[in-house]
């Protein structure tokens, strides 16, 4: 890869995350209705075609940003890390299709063919998802949470041994952020398991004692996590959907910065970044619309919107 590709990228990828701003997402959530707010959504560039359900505009918006990190990509393993999520989204609803009903539209472009997986084919997985899949198999685990997090630790492991430093620094932050929302939830619901992912930076331990010990806020003391945490134990666990959006805001300040570091892999991620967070804050505004509950959406708007 030279610098002159990785530049490319960067601009394009600056260039693309231009499109929605405060402004324009607040008269979205305002509109009187969602043929109105999806009319908006398509004057400011997205692709909103006919009649289409929220959920089939958030997952053809979703496949144009898979295009676009597969065409301008600065390097393979980058763009293998950048698409794991959406492809390791096929293959729980395709594993689950076996024996549950999953939405036919849920599919994202990328990737292998869901198919396969649905029949025992496993044959376009790397390595970690393949042991996974087989050890569900032998389990004949059909649990859809335990498929869930089974299939959510092998796909960390693989981004994770994708060998680039910043990519591997953004998605164990992810993990931590994920773990810690984990344990609220658990602690919401008074079970102590493990339904923890490998690979970020906060210890096992500690998040299993948070389960329990009386001081959840305690746990995190001294990390950069702290703050989320004891908003979540002040709030007594009720308001995660909110707290879910803070951890997005969080990986995203990650890796904003005044000055674009054009010659690494931070403009791309940050934009990646941005379009993740881009794509939760349309779907939360237009089911807002739908069921008349703007103010949710307005409670939960990413800082990054400010």
């Amino acid at each position: 890869m030279t610098a002159s590709t990785m530049i490319f990228a960067n601009t394009l990828a600056m260039q693309y995350a231009s499109r929605l701003d405060g402004e324009k997402l607040r008269r979205v959530a305002e509109a009187p209705s969602v043929a109105d707010a999806m009319k908006m959504l398509g004057d400011y560039g997205y692709v909103c075609a006919g009649d289409v359900s929220i959920d089939s505009f958030v997952v053809a918006e979703t496949d144009r940003l898979i295009a676009f990190i597969d065409e301008v990509s600065p390097s393979d393993k980058v763009r293998e890390a950048l698409t794991a999520p959406f492809w390791y989204n096929n293959v729980k609803l395709a594993y689950k299709s076996r024996f549950i009903q999953v939405p036919n539209d849920g599919y994202y472009q990328v990737g292998g063919e869901p198919d396969k997986i649905a029949r025992g084919d496993y044959s376009d997985c790397d390595r970690y998802l393949e042991e996974a899949l087989e050890e569900l198999d032998e389990n004949k685990e059909r649990e859809p949470r335990e498929i869930d997090l089974a299939i959510t630790r092998a796909m960390y492991k693989l981004i994770l041994s994708c060998g680039v430093r910043v990519i591997k620094k953004y998605f164990k932050k992810e993990i931590d952020l994920k773990n810690i929302l984990s344990a609220a939830r658990l602690r919401r619901m008074g079970q102590n398991r493990d339904e923890f992912i490998d690979g970020g930076t906060l210890k096992k331990e500690t998040l299993m004692e948070s389960l329990t010990v009386k001081n959840f806020g305690g746990c995190f003391l001294g990390t950069e996590y702290e703050d989320i945490a004891e908003d979540m134990e002040a709030d007594e666990f009720r308001s995660l959907a909110k707290y879910e959006s803070d951890a997005d805001d969080h990986l995203f300040f990650l890796t904003d910065s005044l000055c674009a570091k054009m010659s690494t892999y931070e403009p791309f991620l940050n934009y990646y970044t941005r379009a993740r967070v881009e794509l939760k804050a349309m779907k939360t505004a237009l089911v807002c619309v739908k069921t008349d509950a703007r103010d949710v959406f307005f409670s939960r708007m990413p800082k990054i919107y400010d």
